[in-house]
């Protein structure tokens, strides 16, 4: 019998690649805001538009760092340039 177990990491094969399971940041939920207030709307609404387009919506995960924060078309671009994740300047 095994007491005290608990899972310590967890690994994800993607395309052969593997990845590491961390959170994801920057995806919030849609009905924290409160009825009423401006503010917390027009704060969330800004919060789902791509960080370097800010024109569509965010859809894409940087792995590894987890960065919910871009666009696809912004996504390939980065990539394409060999660029960093726009949040923590990590290695895509």
């Amino acid at each position: 019998m095994v007491t005290g177990a608990r899972i310590q990491k967890q690994v994800v094969l993607i395309n052969g690649f593997p990845f590491e399971m961390k959170s994801i940041y920057g995806m919030e939920n849609e009905h924290e805001a409160v009825s009423g207030e401006e503010h917390v709307i027009k704060e969330d609404e800004q919060q789902k538009e791509c960080l370097i387009c800010l024109d569509a919506q965010k859809d894409t995960l940087i792995m590894p760092c987890g960065h919910y924060c871009i666009c696809n078309e912004c996504g390939k671009s980065l990539i394409k340039a060999k660029h960093t994740c726009p949040v923590c300047r990590g290695n895509i």
